[in-house]
């Protein structure tokens, strides 16, 4: 009996670890789906996103939120505070959030070459943003990865501080590559999920101009 005791305390955890890794599909209005039926809109090129453990995946329809905070200079004072930046709250700030690595975009070993062009590319994007608004930028990370961690030569990543920025803009799911989100002085924020191009954050920059004319 007592053997029989014991085997049980060591088959119940494998059992409970078993039952909490099962993949679950979820289509855009979260009704669980089969792995096939998922398949046919993930490979029409429909936005995923995962939960943090990797279990639960679903179909995303909209990869845009705006909308409006009204601490932007508590935020950016926040920021400051817990990442010894300079960040300036009249200036419109640029954040490229990075939520960790993930099938899309995990690496063993660092591109450096890839790594250059990322900073050549992000160079280009600063100097317009700067030119265009006055704008500043930020790249947060949730989990490193080969690429992406404090004290990279290439980008000066900071550690999202208490989570802070994922609590604000992008707490439900884990989007694929990275996203961004563009908050204005005002408080008016746009946020696009997933991969980008920087040309994104310009067509936002052109329409928050027209409203605030």
């Amino acid at each position: 009996m007592k053997n029989f005791t014991f085997l049980l305390l060591l088959i119940f955890p494998v059992l409970c670890f078993a039952q909490k890794s099962k993949i679950s599909y979820l289509n855009f209005d979260g009704k669980e789906i089969s792995y096939y039926e998922f398949q046919k809109y993930h490979n029409k090129g429909v936005l995923v996103g995962q939960n943090d453990d990797g279990t639960v995946y679903r179909l995303i329809k909209n990869r845009e939120k705006s909308g409006k905070i009204k601490d932007y200079t508590e935020l950016v004072i926040y920021l400051n505070n817990n990442l010894k930046t300079q960040l300036d709250f009249k200036k419109p700030l640029f954040i490229y959030y990075y939520p960790g690595p993930d099938v899309t975009n995990i690496s063993r070993n660092p591109d450096l070459n890839g790594l250059q062009i990322f900073k050549d590319e992000t160079n280009v994007f600063e100097n317009k943003l700067q030119k265009t608004i006055n704008g500043q930028t930020l790249f947060v990370f949730k989990k490193e990865s080969t690429n992406v961690y404090e004290g990279n030569k290439f980008i000066d990543w900071k550690k999202d501080p208490n989570h802070e920025i994922e609590k604000r803009f992008f707490s439900e799911f884990h989007h694929q590559f990275a996203s961004f989100v563009i908050i204005f002085p005002n408080g008016d924020y746009n946020a696009y999920f997933g991969e980008f191009s920087y040309n994104q954050v310009f067509d936002y920059v052109k329409n928050w101009k027209k409203m605030n004319k």
